[in-house]
């Protein structure tokens, strides 16, 4: 059952990201929550990839700071 549900968390976590990317290049879909759901459910779901998505350039220290501070 843990593995399932770890399982959906990445899974929810991958397509949060991609919507993200997606975001970047549409305006009309926004780039930051979906940056921070998927940083939400990777914490969950896998702690490599929440390190992959803190450390990236452009969102790790944004991810950072919502993590610790809330804004």
């Amino acid at each position: 059952m843990m593995i399932v549900k770890t399982q959906i968390f990445n899974i929810l976590g991958c397509l949060s990201f991609l919507l993200g990317l997606v975001g970047v290049f549409l305006p009309i879909l926004p780039t930051t929550p979906f940056i921070l759901l998927a940083s939400f459910f990777f914490s969950k779901g896998s702690p490599r990839f929440y390190k992959w998505i803190t450390n990236l350039k452009y969102f790790g220290e944004k991810i950072k700071a919502w993590d610790k501070y809330g804004i």
